[in-house]
């Protein structure tokens, strides 16, 4: 009976370790969700951590735990920064707070676990004692309630990992970094510093209150991690509001710009309504006199000028100017433009709103038209009115880098993601402003903006 027994202890204890390491493989993959759009990477990455995991309990040689899962979160993300090559100090910080969800996983799961052995265990040794079947039965059961407990904890610390961590697309620095990991360095050494003297001989010492202490040390810990990415996301709101500030600042200049364009449109217009003026006196004299090949040339000459103005009557001189001069940067890059935009009857908003929106969405329009291939360049700007509501739709050719789930602001492709990426940003709020709001899709190559503000 004892020898059964001594080999149920090998199969509970690979058993447990299997479970937990699925619970902490799968629970990773978990953890990377929002930090990357590739499911191989996310899936590899599990599948990597519970290959190291594997070879490191099965291996002759005996591991320091911190040593054999430290291991394990090293080698798990170095794989997923081979395969997802950007932004190397967050993965830095991710590594450690894994690490840190993951023993506290362990520890949590472990106290409360314990708990519930000690007190059904008495109950199934009694009831089980000459069944030693059904003994083995019971401590899988155990086991299986292991790996409940365990799973449970970990999605609760996961999810309130990416519930607190907002900014989780934006680069992250190395001092950042750095910061936000010194609570779960701190709690791993002063983790292990428990273990320690869980271990020693505790006889003389009376250590009743240890496992209070060692539960509110490891609550105490993960809330100073989740606190200190807190404060650090209401600092990088500040920013991100001062930036879009200055951000609405530099646009603001820009709409003085077109509105002194406008002008000179205008100035532009009466000066032709003066030359048509002239041109139709002559006309009359030509036609008078009976001159009719110089009267055709002089009207066809006339014409051909009048016909090769491309200019657009929105019905807003401001927006007129904004059309235009997108409409000429298109075409000088290559792109295809199509404009049917008109102001509706009884619609008024603020030329700045108006530049905001249509800037924006022009300038996102013809960076991502731009890197298509030639013939495949194309954008197309409409408008119209739907009952109280005006809709702005912005269509752009794109290749896939531009591709995001429908309805989700897509991420700036700009270099230092800091500084840009607000353009998207503001058109949502302005349309707010109105009462309305924003919506995005990706289809057949085609990036489609739709803006909608309520009249």
């Amino acid at each position: 009976m004892y020898d059964y027994l001594e080999i149920y202890t090998d199969i509970s204890l690979t058993l447990t370790m299997i479970i937990t390491l699925l619970v902490y493989s799968v629970g990773l993959m978990q953890f990377l969700r929002p930090f990357t759009k590739s499911r191989l990477a996310r899936y590899l990455t599990g599948a990597a951590y519970a290959a190291i995991m594997l070879v490191m309990f099965f291996l002759p040689q005996e591991f320091n735990n911190l040593v054999a899962y430290g291991a394990g979160v090293v080698g798990a993300f170095a794989v997923f920064t081979l395969l997802d090559r950007r932004n190397y100090a967050q993965k830095l910080f991710l590594a450690f707070s894994f690490f840190s969800v993951r023993w506290l996983t362990a520890a949590v799961g472990t106290s409360i676990w314990l708990k519930v052995y000690g007190l059904t265990c008495g109950f199934v040794i009694d009831a089980f004692m000459f069944e030693p079947e059904k003994q083995v039965a019971a401590y899988i059961v155990y086991d299986a309630v292991e790996g409940c407990i365990m799973a449970g904890i970990m999605l609760l610390l996961i999810t309130i990992f990416h519930k607190v961590y907002v900014s989780k697309n934006e680069k992250m620095t190395i001092k950042e970094a750095l910061l936000l990991m010194l609570p779960s360095v701190a709690g791993v050494f002063n983790y292990r510093l428990l273990l320690y003297f869980n271990s020693i001989d505790t006889r003389e010492i009376d250590i009743s209150p240890y496992d209070l202490i060692s539960f509110v040390f490891y609550l105490v810990s993960y809330t100073a991690l989740v606190a200190v990415i807190y404060f650090y996301e209401q600092i990088k709101a500040g920013q991100r509001r001062e930036k879009e500030t200055a951000m609405l600042s530099v646009q603001t200049d820009n709409i003085r710009d077109y509105i002194s364009g406008a002008e000179s449109l205008y100035r532009d217009i009466r000066a032709i309504r003066h030359d048509m003026r002239n041109h139709l006196a002559v006309l009359e004299s030509l036609h008078a006199r009976g001159e009719n090949e110089a009267f055709e040339s002089y009207l066809a000459e006339a014409r051909e000028r009048i016909g090769s103005d491309k200019g657009v009557n929105s019905g807003d001189p401001v927006t007129d100017v904004i059309l235009t001069e997108k409409q000429s940067e298109a075409e000088r890059r290559g792109i295809a433009f199509e404009c049917d935009f008109h102001y509706p009857d009884g619609f008024s908003a603020g030329a700045l709103d108006m530049s905001i929106i249509l800037n924006n969405a022009l300038n996102n329009a013809i960076e991502a038209a731009e890197k298509c291939p030639e013939g495949k360049r194309r954008i197309s700007i409409t408008s119209l009115k739907k009952k109280n509501a005006f809709v702005i739709t912005v269509t752009n050719t794109c290749t896939g880098d531009c591709a995001t789930a429908d309805g989700e602001l897509p991420e700036t492709t700009k270099p230092d993601r800091s500084e840009h990426g607000f353009g998207l940003v503001n058109i949502r709020n302005t349309a707010e402003k109105y009462g309305g709001g924003i919506d995005i899709s990706f289809k057949d190559g085609e990036f489609t903006l739709t803006v909608m503000l309520m009249m």
